[in-house]
C-alpha cells in the first residue's frame, strides 16, 4: 500500500471517534459498554491512525537515522495493541486479563508516542513545513485535552473537544500524507536517472 492510500484511509477514518461520541451524546462510554457499531468506529479510527504512522515511516519523516526509525516504529506496535483492544471488546473478552489490560493501556501510550513522533517529524525537516505541522496537531491532542481538563477542573476528558481535535488533526495528517506522497512522486520523476 502506498503512502497516498495510507493517507486516504487516515482521512476516511479520522472522524470515527467523533461520530461515536455524538452517538452517545458526548457522554463517556467505559470499556465494554460500547455496542458493536461503537467498537467498529473506534477500531476504524485506530486503523486510520496506524495507517498514518506507517505513512510517516514510509516517507522517512522522522529521519533516516536509527533513532528516527525507532521513534516511528514503536507506535506501530502500540497502536496495533489499541486495535486489539477494540477486537477484544467486540468478543466481550475478560477485561481483567493481562492481554486486555495491556491493550487498553496502549491507547494513552500511543497518544503520547504520537506526540514524540510529531516532534521528531518537526525536527527531522524531511517534509516541507506545512506537512511537518500536521503530525503535531495530532500529537498534541492528548496533552491539550488533559490541560483543558485540569484548567477547567473537569473530572474527565472533554469528549466533544477531543473528538473534534482528533477528527480534524488526523484528517489533516492524512491530507499531508496524500500531498507529500504526490510531491515525492513528482520529485522522483523530475530527478535524473
Amino acid at each position: 500500500m502506498n503512502v497516498r492510500t495510507l493517507g486516504l484511509f487516515t482521512m476516511l477514518f479520522a472522524p470515527a471517534m467523533l461520530i461515536d461520541g455524538y452517538r452517545h451524546g458526548m457522554q463517556r462510554t467505559l470499556n465494554g459498554e460500547n455496542d458493536l457499531t461503537g467498537d467498529l468506529l473506534t477500531l476504524s479510527f485506530a486503523v486510520g491512525w496506524w495507517c498514518a504512522v506507517l505513512g510517516l515511516k514510509r516517507l522517512q519523516a522522522t529521519g533516516t537515522g536509527r533513532l528516527g526509525r525507532i521513534i516511528v516504529t514503536v507506535p506501530l506496535v502500540t497502536i496495533a495493541f489499541a486495535v486489539l483492544q477494540e477486537i477484544l471488546d467486540m468478543l466481550q473478552f475478560n477485561m481483567q486479563h493481562p492481554l486486555y489490560v495491556m491493550s487498553d493501556l496502549a491507547w494513552p501510550l500511543s497518544m503520547l508516542l504520537t506526540f514524540v513522533v510529531s516532534v521528531a517529524v518537526l525536527f527531522a525537516r524531511v517534509l516541507p513545513m506545512p506537512h511537518r505541522l500536521a503530525p503535531l496537531v495530532c500529537g498534541i491532542s492528548l496533552p491539550v485535552g488533559i490541560g483543558y481538563m485540569v484548567f477547567a477542573r473537569l473530572e474527565d476528558m472533554p469528549l466533544a473537544e477531543f473528538g473534534w481535535h482528533t477528527a480534524i488533526g488526523w484528517f489533516l495528517l492524512g491530507l499531508a500524507l496524500v500531498t507529500a506522497d504526490s510531491r515525492q512522486g513528482r520529485a522522483r520523476v523530475l530527478a535524473p536517472a
